[in-house]
């Protein structure tokens, strides 16, 4: 099977990290491991070079670049001097189901306009993506393992790339800092004519996440209007905010009582810093 280069954005979770980088080792797939550690603290750092032998690539960046920004700088080395037609990009705590990533390669290597790959999670839905509410998901009956379907953005968990696709469309928005980057990269991509592809049966999950509420929360707000003013135009961005800070009151009032990321003050920092041009890692969610 082709030999795929493997990129993981890691900040302060060495152990998770490590835990994903074996669990992807074994999936049966050949890879070349690359490790970016986001600035973490001296302590993180120190802990995640002990995981790892010579085998695995470290780079340590001297600030924390987000999602995209952290991937982009490996992703020019690798598309200028590597040679592999895929790379896989990972979250630092990722955990695949066996055969995530053969299925993940088999699609692939199946239809050359697949630019992007991406597994499942288990509770089946696709992306969908709309210029009133941005991304958002749609349960789904799953289909056989192995069939793909074609979605609008792939999920960022864990995602396919092929080389060719990111040569012509380019890499992450840097703007997003994190949350919605590889939407808008997938939403692209789809737009030059390039497929992205949901693979059934391939499966991730994604076991926690220790953002804080207020970043997610602003974050997921800002990004929102990002994506659907590159893809729909100021228009729908406009009304798409108008729908966030009606949605922030009536959450604000009605708050879901699961793990849900709110907060009202942070979504409306996020629509006013949307307007005044203010991107990437935000000062003060």
């Amino acid at each position: 099977m082709t030999e795929v280069e493997l990129f993981v954005v890691h900040w302060n979770q060495p152990a998770s990290c490590a835990a994903t980088v074996r669990a992807l080792r074994a999936q049966g797939v050949t890879l070349r491991v690359t490790v970016i550690d986001n600035d973490s603290t001296p302590e993180a750092f120190a802990r995640l070079e002990a995981e790892f032998d010579s085998s695995v690539t470290i780079v340590r960046l001297e600030q924390n670049l987000g999602w995209g920004g952290a991937l982009n700088v490996v992703l020019r080395r690798w598309l200028q001097t590597g040679a592999n037609p895929y790379c896989l990009i990972s979250a630092h705590d990722a955990m695949p189901a066996p055969d995530c990533l053969r299925l993940l390669v088999e699609a692939a290597d199946a239809s050359p306009r697949v630019g992007i790959a991406c597994p499942q999670y288990p509770k089946p839905f696709v992306a969908r993506l709309s210029r009133w509410r941005g991304v958002y998901t749609e349960a789904m009956e799953p289909r056989a393992p192995g069939s793909t379907q074609e979605v609008a953005v792939p999920h960022g968990t864990l995602m396919l790339a092929r080389r060719e696709c990111l040569n012509e469309v380019g890499l992450f928005d840097e703007r997003y800092f994190a949350y919605g980057d590889e939407h808008e990269l997938g939403a692209r991509a789809v737009r030059r004519g390039w497929k992205v592809a949901l693979v059934w049966g391939s499966i991730v999950t994604n076991p926690e996440t220790r953002t804080a509420s207020s970043w997610r929360s602003y974050l997921f707000a800002r990004n929102s209007l990002f994506l659907v003013d590159s893809c729909f135009g100021r228009m729908a961005a406009t009304l798409r905010a108008f729908l966030i800070l009606a949605n922030t009151f009536r959450l604000a009032i009605f708050r879901p009582e699961d793990d849900f990321a709110f907060s009202g003050r942070a979504r409306c920092r996020a629509v006013r810093d949307f307007f005044l041009g203010r991107s990437g890692r935000p000062l003060a969610p």
